[in-house]
């Protein structure tokens, strides 16, 4: 692995971060824990005198919520190396010294960068050149503005598709003057995703399913009208219900809010973090909640999968172009 070339690409699509904008030489911390120092501690020597950026560092887990309250506000970005969902008996509000900092986060969340249970995939997550990245999303986007129908079917016997005159205009997450700087992914929201899918991946959410369920090999199907979650069955124990309990909680939890394709090809499987970085894997994902009060946002990370433009292949493992 090219970790050199990885912090290469992250501190090119750092310049571009909407909260340095205008900013000739920015203040950013490098807050981390220590599993994260040598990452921390590379990024800053990488960058080295002559960069538009004065890195300090400080660690999340010794600091006191005085002085990391202090370094937030005088920062114009703050970025943060820890482990949540991967630690032995993580909390869902997270580790101590962030729901201590809850609100100067949220005060400041617009020159934020979290970097949450990453590891060492931060360095598959930034591998692929920027122009890479950015060339295969637009490319994907002009294609689906020049096709009337986009489905998906897998070999368990999945298939959906979707009307491409109803979706909103594709958001293209490239890095380039992303709040969230993994690139790799194009999304948008449809109202006429209709068919009958066994979702196999994983999950990404405030919710705990990655860590209990992982990465699934047993399908979770779903029955879908309008972009509307009508039935679900497992065979994995316990899923079933747990998930009905989700949908059960929000009328938008049942609503597909979110149409998206991962398009980061340094992501080569799923893992099962709970890590932002895998809803950039390549193929298929469903955003479910979000879309009203009280809901929460639940990502299927699609594991495989074929997705066609008017029955013409896209995707099957890797673009068609």
């Amino acid at each position: 692995m090219d970790t050199q070339r990885a912090i290469s690409h992250f501190l090119y699509y750092l310049e571009h971060h909407p909260a340095l904008a205008g900013i000739q030489t920015a203040k950013v911390l490098l807050g981390h824990t220590a599993d994260y120092e040598a990452l921390t501690g590379a990024i800053a020597e990488q960058a080295g005198s002559g960069s538009p950026f004065r890195f300090s560092a400080m660690r999340l887990d010794l600091e006191s919520t005085e002085q990391l309250s202090k370094a937030i506000a005088d920062s114009d970005l703050y970025i943060f190396f820890y482990d949540s969902s991967t630690l032995p008996n993580p909390r869902p509000d997270g580790p101590d010294f962030v729901r201590a900092l809850q609100g100067v986060m949220a005060d400041n969340w617009k020159k934020s960068l979290l970097f949450k249970d990453y590891g060492e995939y931060f360095y598959d997550t930034f591998s692929v050149i920027p122009q890479r990245i950015a060339g295969l999303n637009s490319h994907l986007i002009r294609r689906m503005s020049q096709a009337t129908t986009l489905s998906f079917q897998d070999d368990h016997g999945s298939y959906f598709d979707t009307a491409l005159n109803s979706v909103r205009k594709w958001t293209d997450i490239n890095g380039l003057g992303n709040y969230d700087l993994a690139p790799g992914e194009i999304a948008t929201h449809s109202d006429t995703i209709n068919g009958q899918v066994k979702f196999v991946g994983t999950f990404l959410s405030t919710i705990p399913f990655a860590r209990k369920y992982g990465v699934l090999q047993s399908p979770l199907e779903l029955w879908i009208e309008d972009s509307t979650i009508q039935k679900v069955a497992s065979d994995v124990p316990g899923l079933e219900h747990d998930f009905n309990k989700y949908l059960d909680a929000n009328p938008s939890n049942r609503r597909i809010e979110e149409l998206g394709i991962g398009t980061n090809e340094g992501v080569k499987s799923l893992y099962a973090r709970n890590a932002g970085f895998e809803e950039r894997h390549c193929g298929l994902h469903l955003g479910l909640g979000g879309g009203a009060k009280g809901s929460h946002h639940l990502d299927l990370i699609f594991e495989k999968g074929m997705l066609a433009l008017d029955n013409e292949p896209m995707f099957d493992g890797r673009f068609v172009l």
